[in-house]
């Protein structure tokens, strides 16, 4: 399974917002902390503001927060919402399937769980479980 950019992204945004929850931080300042386009950081910031876990601030000396303290935001919901509804395998979509085996393949039903098991593993961790590490995190990000 592979997470879209738009998902590791929105999650590389969370982390950096979470490392710094005393103030506004610009876009441009989290496209170049992870060297990525600011262009793909609107839309995501757009996207997480609609699901409530970021706030924006506009005009001079704007930027983007937290919306909501880290131990509340949770790293399966947050997947779940930025991965959109694409079906892991084809077969997962009755309307759109022309697998020929569907009737008599085990496979969807292993995938089915793997795919179940990987989203209960990230609903165990919120977003301030993933900030345990702040120092090693914050000196990741430190420009030489």
């Amino acid at each position: 399974m592979e997470l879209t950019k738009f998902s590791d992204y929105s999650l590389r945004m969370l982390l950096y917002l979470g490392l710094n929850p005393d103030r506004l931080v610009s876009l441009v300042e989290i496209a170049d902390a992870y060297s990525i386009s600011r262009n793909h950081l609107v839309k995501i910031s757009k996207r997480l503001a609609q699901l409530d876990l970021v706030q924006a601030t506009r005009g001079k000396g704007g930027g983007i927060q937290l919306a909501k303290p880290p131990a509340e935001i949770n790293i399966g919901a947050v997947v779940r919402s930025t991965e959109g509804h694409s079906p892991l395998v084809e077969c997962f979509d009755p309307g759109s399937n022309t697998c020929c085996i569907i009737k008599s393949c085990s496979l969807k039903g292993a995938l089915k769980k793997a795919e179940n098991a990987f989203y209960a593993e990230l609903d165990q961790h919120t977003l301030q479980s993933l900030l345990k590490n702040r120092k090693g995190l914050s000196l990741a990000f430190a420009k030489d």
